[in-house]
C-alpha cells in the first residue's frame, strides 16, 4: 500500500486540518509578537532605578531683542554654555539634566524616502528637495534629535553590535560628526557613509557609526515612547564652552538649544534640591534667565501604560486560550475521522500481507505531509504580517515540531491496535 492509497478520499479533511492549525499558529505568533514588542516598548525608555519627577528647563529670554543680544554676544553665550556645564557636570546628587532637542536637519543628497523628512506622519506639511543656500546643494529636511550623554544613558539608548558614540572623541570643531541612524535606515545607508548636512547654518559631515535597534524610543515632551526608527541621532559635545568666536552663529543658536532641556530630580530628594541647583548654576556662570516647568510625574505615565499593556494582554491571552482549545478540538475531530476512514484500508493491506514496516512508513509519509504543508502555510502567512518577530516564529516551528512527534506516536499506536485485532486472512 502506498501513501495516495491511505489518503484517498481524506484529502479535505488533511487540507482543513492544516489551515486550522496555521490558523492556531498564526495567532499565537501574533500573541508572543505582540507581549515582546509592548514589553520592550515600555520598559526600554525607562531604566529600572528611573522613578524620578522630572521639570522642564528653559530659557526665559522672551523679548526677541534681548534674546538677539545673547545670541551676539560670545561673552553671554559663555554665561548659557557655563550654567549648562555646571548642571551637566556639577550638579548635586539625584539631579540630572538630560538635554535634547529634535529638529529639521537639512541633508544633502539624501538617499532615504518621505517617511524620514520631518513633519511626516504630523499635522505639518513634508516640505521636499529644496536648495540650501548655506550648502549649496539640493537638500531634504530630516528628522533628527540632538542628545547629550546622559540623556542617551538614561532612556537605554544603544546602537546594535555594540556602534555606540565614543562621547569623549565627540567635537564639533573636528572635521566629522559622528551620528546614529534609526532602525528604518537599514539598507538605506551603511556603517562608514558621510552625510552633508546644514547644521544651525554650519556645513558639517556627519558620519554613521552605527544604527540603533528597532522601536529604540525615549521620552520627549510629553510623549513616553518617542520612536527614533526614523531619526538622525546627533550626539552634544561633553561642552561646548570656549568655542572659536568665528563659528559665533553656530554656537549662539546651539547653546540654547542645549539649554532646553528636562531635569531628572529622584523622587526622594526634597524639593528644593532642583532650586537650589539651578540657583549654584545661575551664580557660578552669571546667567538667570532661566524658567522652571513642571512636568507631569512621568513614572505615573510609565506604570499608566504598563498597567493597560497587560490588561490588553490579559484580554489577549484569554482570546488566545479560546482559539487554541476550539482548533485543537477541531483538528482532533478531522484526525479522527481521517483515521476510521483509513483504518479499513489499513486492514485489508495486512490480510493482504503488507508488511508492518510498509505499513509504518506509510503513515509517516502521511504526518510528513502533513506537518509539511502546515509549516509552509504558516511561514507564509507570517511572511505577509506586519510584525517580524523571530522568536516568536522560533516557538511556532517548535511547536509544530512537537505536534507532528506527538501525532506520529498517536498514530503509531492506532496502527499497531488496528493491525494487532485482525489477524492476517482473517474471513
Amino acid at each position: 500500500m502506498n501513501t495516495r492509497s491511505l489518503l484517498r478520499s481524506t484529502y479535505g479533511r488533511l487540507v482543513a486540518k492544516v489551515l486550522v492549525l496555521a490558523f492556531l499558529l498564526t495567532s499565537l505568533y501574533n500573541v508572543v509578537s505582540f507581549s515582546q514588542s509592548t514589553q520592550n516598548a515600555v520598559s526600554q525608555s525607562f531604566g529600572d532605578s528611573a522613578k524620578v519627577d522630572m521639570y522642564g528647563l528653559t530659557d526665559n529670554l522672551t523679548d526677541p531683542a534681548l534674546f538677539e543680544q545673547y545670541r551676539e554676544s560670545m561673552a553671554s553665550i559663555e554665561k548659557v554654555t557655563t550654567f549648562y556645564d555646571y548642571l551637566e557636570q556639577d550638579a548635586p546628587e539625584g539631579v540630572q539634566l538630560l538635554s535634547a532637542f529634535n529638529q529639521a536637519m537639512p541633508v544633502a543628497d539624501f538617499a532615504g524616502g518621505e517617511s524620514f523628512e520631518h513633519g511626516y506622519g504630523t499635522q505639518e506639511t513634508v516640505q521636499g528637495p529644496y536648495e540650501d543656500p548655506i550648502l549649496n546643494k539640493q537638500v531634504v529636511n530630516v528628522k533628527s534629535v540632538q542628545l547629550s550623554q546622559d540623556t542617551f544613558d538614561f532612556y537605554n539608548l544603544a546602537g546594535r553590535d555594540g556602534s555606540n558614540f565614543d562621547w569623549d572623541a565627540v567635537d564639533y570643531t573636528s572635521d566629522t560628526t559622528p551620528v546614529l541612524l534609526g532602525a528604518n535606515y537599514r539598507g538605506v545607508y551603511a556603517v562608514g557613509d558621510q552625510l552633508t548636512a546644514d547644521y544651525y547654518s554650519k556645513p558639517t559631515k556627519m558620519q554613521v557609526t552605527g544604527f540603533l535597534p528597532p522601536n529604540a524610543s525615549m521620552f520627549y515632551q510629553g510623549n513616553i515612547n518617542y520612536f527614533l526608527d526614523d531619526y538622525l541621532v546627533v550626539p552634544y559635545p561633553k561642552s561646548i564652552t570656549g568655542a572659536p568666536e568665528s563659528d559665533q552663529v553656530f554656537y549662539g543658536i546651539l547653546a540654547f538649544a542645549m539649554l532646553n532641556a528636562n531635569i531628572a530630580v529622584e523622587q526622594d530628594r526634597p524639593e528644593s534640591t532642583v532650586f537650589t541647583a539651578l540657583q549654584r548654576a545661575a551664580t557660578s556662570s552669571g546667567f538667570d534667565q532661566y524658567a522652571l516647568l513642571s512636568v507631569p510625574t512621568y513614572l505615573t505615565q510609565f506604570s499608566s501604560v504598563r498597567a493597560l499593556v497587560r490588561d490588553n494582554f490579559a484580554l489577549v491571552l484569554t482570546v488566545q486560550l479560546l482559539i487554541a482549545v476550539a482548533a485543537l478540538v477541531m483538528s482532533a475531530i478531522l484526525t479522527s475521522s481521517a483515521t476510521r476512514r483509513r483504518e479499513r484500508r489499513i486492514r485489508i493491506a495486512w490480510e493482504l500481507g503488507q508488511s508492518r514496516r510498509d505499513l509504518g512508513r506509510a503513515v509517516l509519509a502521511i504526518v510528513a505531509i502533513e506537518y509539511f504543508g502546515l509549516t509552509i502555510v504558516f511561514l507564509a502567512a507570517t511572511h505577509l504580517l506586519p510584525n517580524q518577530d523571530s522568536t516568536a516564529r522560533t516557538l511556532c516551528l517548535g511547536l509544530i515540531a512537537l505536534l507532528a512527534v506527538v501525532d506520529l506516536l498517536r498514530r503509531r499506536t492506532q496502527l499497531q491496535h488496528t493491525i494487532r485485532h485482525r489477524p492476517r486472512n482473517e474471513p
